[in-house]
């Protein structure tokens, strides 16, 4: 039987969705600080203004979007007024303009599997990230060759979350992204439709699990996910960008909080119904939703040693999540450093 928690999609698509989006605009990428009063007033939640991780409605907002969302628009990047000297300095090298589709996507895809550069702290979209260094070279041997050299001097993925199973034994991810990631993108372009009918999102990553199973690997599915995610955001021509993708974990954590007896199909559609939005930005937004129920806070370092251990948000609403606050780990940082 199909039922709803309408007290819990109440919170997400009234309370939880309009003040990350007005954070996004505003404070993501708006020049506003999430103390001002303008945010105090819009938003009045302690902990969405305190964490960086509540303030996207669309996933190319997210820090693991960063790297992405710069070499993009280079100099135009939306969140430049947060960006110091030395990030400035490496996006003042980028020369995107020249790429192809193929090297796109192969960026795409690296960046992906290396972890998105997730650490959801202070260095959150950047962590030993190579991609973000890319912007200045001309094609994909380039881009092999720099991962090569990066993994020979030190980290080249990220030390939290988001990377894909080891391919099959004796492949790594590098061997897999050096030796096999261009010639898969060569048979994925041929397959794409050049006119009529575009891609899905699901059928993008099925497509590209068939190499992985036919070889002996491990299915990639964040990471083909979060690609096919990422084509939808800056390849409209190709795929359908309103068509369903897979769920991640915690989404589904989600919405079996906020729905039973749906399909994930079922849910988003309703979903998008009430709250509006696309479906791979509402996949995003339920994933933070997760984490805003469990009023987390990321403790891995010091980056929000000033935030309480006992801050929630201000919805007024019991999940039923484990909490994650976590402890401080008594290292006073000023969040306008942050923020800034």
């Amino acid at each position: 039987m199909k039922a709803l928690n309408e007290e819990a999609i109440d919170v997400l698509v009234n309370y939880y969705y309009p003040r990350a989006k007005w954070l996004q605009l505003n404070c993501n990428w708006g020049p506003l600080s999430y103390f001002s009063q303008e945010a105090n007033t819009n938003v009045n939640d302690n902990l969405m203004q305190s964490i960086d991780i509540y303030d996207c409605f669309t996933r190319n907002a997210a820090g693991f979007s960063n790297v992405l969302q710069d070499l993009k628009y280079m100099k135009e990047t939306p969140k430049k007024h947060h960006h110091d000297s030395k990030r400035k300095s490496i996006i003042d090298t980028y020369d995107t303009q020249r790429w192809n589709t193929k090297t796109w996507f192969y960026v795409y895809i690296c960046h992906r599997i290396t972890g998105s550069g997730a650490s959801f702290t202070r260095d959150h979209g950047y962590r030993n990230n190579a991609i973000q260094y890319w912007g200045s070279l001309r094609d994909i041997q380039d881009m092999k060759e720099h991962m090569i050299d990066t993994k020979a001097k030190g980290p080249l993925f990220t030390s939290i979350g988001n990377q894909p199973p080891s391919p099959r034994k004796g492949v790594t991810c590098l061997d897999f992204m050096i030796d096999e990631l261009e010639p898969l993108l060569d048979r994925f372009l041929d397959w794409l439709p050049k006119e009529g009918r575009k891609r899905t999102h699901k059928e993008v990553v099925d497509k590209l699990n068939e190499h992985n199973l036919e070889q002996g690997h491990k299915r990639f599915n964040f990471a083909y996910a979060a690609f096919s995610y990422d084509l939808g955001d800056y390849h409209k021509d190709l795929v359908d960008d309103m068509s369903h993708g897979y769920f991640g974990n915690n989404a589904i954590r989600c919405m079996k909080v906020l729905s039973n007896g749906y399909t994930t199909d079922e849910f988003m559609d309703l979903l998008c119904e009430r709250m509006g939005g696309a479906p791979r930005d509402n996949e995003d937004v339920m994933c933070d939703f997760v984490r805003f129920g469990q009023n987390y806070v990321p403790r891995s370092d010091s980056t929000f040693d000033n935030i309480s251990e006992t801050i929630t948000n201000n919805s007024k609403w019991n999940s039923g999540w484990d909490q994650r606050q976590g402890k401080p780990n008594n290292n006073t940082v000023n969040l306008e450093d942050i923020f800034a």
